[in-house]
């Protein structure tokens, strides 16, 4: 085999994942979730605004065209801060970007949203954005899904301390 055939074969061989942009859409304690519909994934389930990065988006472009084609609102760059990476490896791989978006204009008309409190998130919220945001609020910047750590240690060995309150984690 050439050495140019060995090369094409690790590129072809290479992980490729889908990067997800997930916002937080949060005010007054409540957060803005969506529930999904005709997607073949987690259909009648919560979650935030989502979207996937698009060919040559960056991922704060990602977040503007979410915010208005999932929530109907209007955001600045300038207002989008990273809050929490996901690898998510339940599947053939997907790198989730949750998103804090600190204002925005307009409001979201969609019939598909709701604001729920950020201390009673609905039961029927798909578990990796509940586990995202968990994590977040807890301090956490980046995690797993599912969650892996070393044998014999729980959750509460693995995370340290008790949680933080979910407002706390979301104030500025």
């Amino acid at each position: 085999m050439s050495r140019a055939s060995e090369v094409a074969f690790d590129i072809h061989q290479r992980r490729r994942v889908v990067v997800d942009v997930i916002l937080l859409l949060v005010r007054n304690g409540r957060i803005l979730l969506r529930e999904r519909a005709n997607t073949g994934y987690g259909d009648g389930a919560y979650e935030p605004p989502t979207g996937q990065l698009a060919d040559r988006e960056t991922i704060v472009e990602t977040a503007v065209r979410v915010a208005s084609a999932e929530a109907g609102v209007v955001i600045s760059a300038g207002n989008v801060s990273l809050a929490h990476v996901m690898q998510d490896v339940s599947g053939s791989g997907r790198i989730a970007f949750f998103l804090t978006v600190s204002g925005w204009a307009g409001e979201c008309i969609s019939p598909d949203a709701r604001w729920f409190d950020l201390d009673q998130l609905p039961t029927n919220m798909l578990d990796r954005s509940r586990v995202a945001l968990r994590n977040y609020a807890d301090g956490m910047r980046f995690s797993t899904y599912p969650a892996f750590g070393p044998a014999g240690l729980g959750e509460s060995e693995l995370l340290g301390a008790a949680s933080a309150p979910w407002q706390g984690a979301f104030s500025a």
